[in-house]
């Protein structure tokens, strides 16, 4: 399967455009193969260990995404405007008002928008009285989660993240372009020369994977005591004990 996911990116990554800005944006050839961003990372990197076969440039993007706060408001509408569509045509009691879904968060921004007006004079106490509502927060939450959440301002960013509705993260991804050696077939390099290879010659048409020089060892297991030095230690031992029992 992954070989089938490495040839199928060599075979976009041929039609990629020529020269040195020539290439693939990792997140791009995702969307256009119908592949998780992460599925065909592990292609690149498959293809990386087989040589010169591609270039990957490591590229670090941010974008806007709603948090879960964020998607239940553009479901559902931001708190202001649940309040609003709960308080009926002929006003309620305040008292009764901070008991509707999104009250305890919605009220004082219903209020700073003058959606809704507060009659602290009607009869019977406090009322409030609906007035005339737009709500902007779910029409930005919707540029977002179309894509366009760059067309929104500083301020209104600040706003929506304040409100923990808005995220910004970050996107690692790959600048893709052929290497040297590029070719759409996906051969594997051998790593052990086999007495087969040799009898054969069959070494002569394979590739072999570049020997690391530079590669560690396995690290040597530790050494023991020598005999005559646990006997040194025991009788150290024995004299401190004696010198402290002195004492």
């Amino acid at each position: 399967e992954r070989d089938g996911q490495s040839g199928l990116l060599l075979q976009r990554l041929e039609r990629a455009a020529p020269g040195p800005d020539g290439g693939l944006c990792s997140l791009e050839a995702a969307a256009a193969l119908g592949l998780d961003h992460q599925t065909l990372v592990g292609a690149v990197k498959s293809l990386q260990a087989l040589g010169e076969v591609i270039e990957a440039e490591t590229r670090a993007t941010t974008r806007w995404e709603l948090s879960a706060e964020g998607s239940e408001v553009l479901r559902d509408g931001s708190p202001e405007v649940r309040l609003f569509n709960s308080v009926p045509a002929d006003g309620l009691p305040q008292s009764e008002a901070m008991k509707l879904p999104g009250a305890q968060v919605g009220f004082s921004k219903a209020m700073a928008n003058k959606w809704l007006r507060l009659d602290k004079g009607a009869p019977g106490g406090p009322r409030i009285f609906r007035a005339v509502m737009q709500d902007e927060v779910q029409s930005s939450l919707r540029q977002v989660h179309e894509g366009n959440g760059d067309s929104l301002s500083e301020r209104e960013r600040t706003d929506l993240k304040r409100r923990k509705l808005l995220l910004e993260v970050t996107l690692k991804s790959y600048w893709i372009r052929k290497g040297s050696a590029f070719s759409t077939a996906v051969v594997r390099q051998e790593t052990d020369l086999t007495p087969e290879m040799i009898a054969t010659g069959s070494w002569r048409k394979l590739p072999f994977k570049a020997y690391n020089f530079s590669a560690l060892g396995l690290p040597p297991s530790c050494g023991h005591l020598h005999p005559l030095l646990k006997v040194h230690r025991d009788a150290h031992r024995q004299l401190c004990g004696e010198l402290l029992l002195e004492l």
